[in-house]
């Protein structure tokens, strides 16, 4: 399996854009799966081009959760992929604001209202060796989760932290064993792998990629990740979006295989 960075705040190759927002490609023997669609400057189809990723051959588009900058381009890549299967999380269409008078939008709503998605309600085989996961509200520890202008609408119009009710992540099985891919984490790092230490029985990953979300955590906060994270053998770490320059430089300080994972990077699974 094959997993391409195409969307990421920062890029590895001259020819390819960046902006605030995240999406990448998964090449498996059995189909390809997009995970997110970047951001709100849509460079989504632009990367997958000089990239040479062919959107019409997409199988599967997998939403890690409804924020904007994960989203942003759903409708471009359904007009390129118009019969892909869509999946996200159950609550992933509920309105999503970035402060508590809900004056700024930050994702969900009608845009994600789609009947035809597919609901990850709590795990779900997208493709034969890659697993969507939610991890359930009970089992998030939320001394791992940072809710800071993060806020969600109820149906009555009350705004409240959000929930992260839609966050998934997924499973991929691939020749070098099991990897995690992350949208952004917002379950807490540590509450994933302890999840799926005791639900799927997974005690030690050859990757961890995508956004981690450690960038909003203090050095006190990031230092007890850390020694979660130890405990759980990690071969390899490939962070990129929300993780942060300061958590990334952390985590590269603290194991022996860290690299930031731009847009344009690829990684063998």
């Amino acid at each position: 399996m094959r997993l391409t960075v195409l969307v990421d705040n920062m890029c590895e190759k001259s020819s390819l854009m960046a902006e605030w927002g995240y999406a990448v490609h998964l090449e498996t023997p059995h189909g390809n799966i997009l995970l997110d669609t970047g951001g709100p400057c849509h460079v989504l189809l632009h990367n997958m081009a000089r990239l040479g990723v062919a959107a019409e051959k997409i199988d599967h588009i997998v939403l890690s959760h409804g924020h904007y900058d994960h989203v942003s381009g759903l409708g471009d890549a359904i007009s390129r992929a118009p019969s892909a299967v869509l999946w996200g999380a159950a609550g992933i269409a509920t309105e999503r604001r970035g402060d508590a008078d809900a004056g700024r939008f930050n994702g969900g709503g009608p845009l994600l209202e789609l009947p035809a998605m597919r609901k990850v309600d709590p795990e779900a085989v997208i493709l034969p060796g890659v697993t969507a996961f939610v991890v359930p509200q009970e089992a998030r520890d939320p001394a791992y989760q940072v809710k800071t202008n993060l806020w969600e609408v109820e149906k009555g119009g009350k705004v409240v932290p959000d929930t992260f009710a839609d966050d998934l992540s997924l499973l991929v099985e691939g020749q070098y064993g099991v990897s995690l891919l992350l949208g952004c984490a917002h379950t807490g790092l540590p509450n994933i792998l302890e999840y799926i230490r005791k639900h799927f029985g997974i005690s030690s990953l050859y990757t961890v990629t995508g956004g981690t979300h450690l960038s909003a955590f203090s050095q006190e906060k990031l230092e007890v990740c850390l020694e979660q994270f130890r405990q759980f053998p990690i071969q390899r770490w490939r962070p990129n979006h929300c993780t942060g320059f300061a958590a990334a430089a952390a985590l590269a300080g603290t194991f022996a295989d860290v690299r930031w994972a731009g847009a344009g990077a690829t990684l063998d699974l």
